[in-house]
């Protein structure tokens, strides 16, 4: 029985942690594309749906710059965003793409979704509601 328990658990710790960065690390070419993509953006939503209390909470960032760099790991690169948060706070931080959303109308895009990347952003219909500032 004590088996049993201990293997519900991991696949659910397992299943959990398959939700995680699951578009941090990108071929240099889908950086590319992203960093594209962002420049022609003023905002961007980070918000992750899935994730745990605490890592749930959505943040608008108005982009100062935006680029990719290579991990130093394998052949994978990350897109790296600067610019200030709503209370003025400098943001400074990789994204993920499968959590990072754009406008579209009235509603928040996920970048991995518009770049027809595989991912699960865990949200749909999500209302785009940056503050302006």
């Amino acid at each position: 029985m004590k088996r049993l328990i201990l293997l519900f658990f991991s696949i659910v710790c397992l299943s959990m942690a398959a939700f995680a960065d699951q578009l941090e690390y990108i071929s240099e070419q889908d950086a590319q594309e992203a960093v594209k993509l962002l420049k022609k953006q003023k905002y961007v939503l980070l918000y992750c749906g899935c994730c745990a209390d605490g890592y749930d909470a959505k943040q608008y960032v108005k982009i100062n710059s935006v680029s990719y760099r290579y991990t130093n790991y394998m052949d994978f690169y990350e897109v790296v965003v600067e610019g200030v948060d709503a209370n003025g706070n400098k943001v400074s931080e990789t994204i993920d793409l499968a959590y990072s959303h754009i406008k579209k109308g009235k509603n928040a895009q996920c970048i991995g979704l518009a770049l027809n990347l595989g991912c699960d952003p865990c949200v749909e219909n999500l209302k785009w509601e940056c503050p302006k500032f």
